[in-house]
């Protein structure tokens, strides 16, 4: 292998000889250093909440079909998210934003060739939307259209009562 001598400007240092990395070496060392770059810029981009356009919509009120592993409470697979407690659709979206990049990892798609993490994302998106609007005391949805189709509604999960509020002069600090 060649050595190259590097020339030198000031007389006070010695010149050192190096050998060159060839061009791969270099190549490689970009792509890492890309990688970090753009796994911090992820880290920093708040995660996708749905829309109420997109809850309200066709696909906006799935069926819960597995329960995360860290998840204690009650079985809630076969509802809908907007029957689940919100605890649970934040450890639900946590979970589909697993499986979207484990998906992009293996490069997974559809049958018609769709990325599937493309799927997982919008599920995470509608679990944190429908956490988000039940923490807010969101009542509407699917029993609402139940009800007015003649169907008896179900009973609201415990989860789901309202706490009431104590008013100004009722605070003891």
């Amino acid at each position: 292998m060649r050595e190259r001598r590097c020339a030198v400007s000031d007389a006070t240092q010695k010149p050192t000889t190096e050998t060159p990395k060839p061009a791969i070496h270099y190549l490689y060392d970009i792509s890492v250093t890309l990688r970090q770059i753009l796994a911090l810029l992820q880290a920093q981009v708040p995660p996708v909440v749905a829309t109420d356009a997109d809850l309200d919509g066709k696909y906006g009120d799935p069926i819960l079909k597995f329960l995360p592993r860290d998840w204690s409470g009650e079985d809630c697979r076969q509802r809908r998210f907007s029957e689940c407690p919100p605890p649970l659709l934040d450890l639900v979206a946590d979970a589909n934003d697993y499986f979207a990049r484990k998906a992009d990892e293996s490069e997974e798609k559809t049958e018609k060739g769709t990325p599937v993490s493309k799927y997982k994302r919008a599920d995470a998106a509608r679990a944190r939307g429908w956490a988000k609007r039940l923490r807010t005391g969101w009542t509407g949805g699917a029993a609402a259209v139940t009800a007015a189709a003649g169907v008896q509604a179900a009973a609201r999960p415990s989860w789901a009562t309202p706490v009431a509020q104590p008013e100004e002069d009722e605070v003891p600090f």
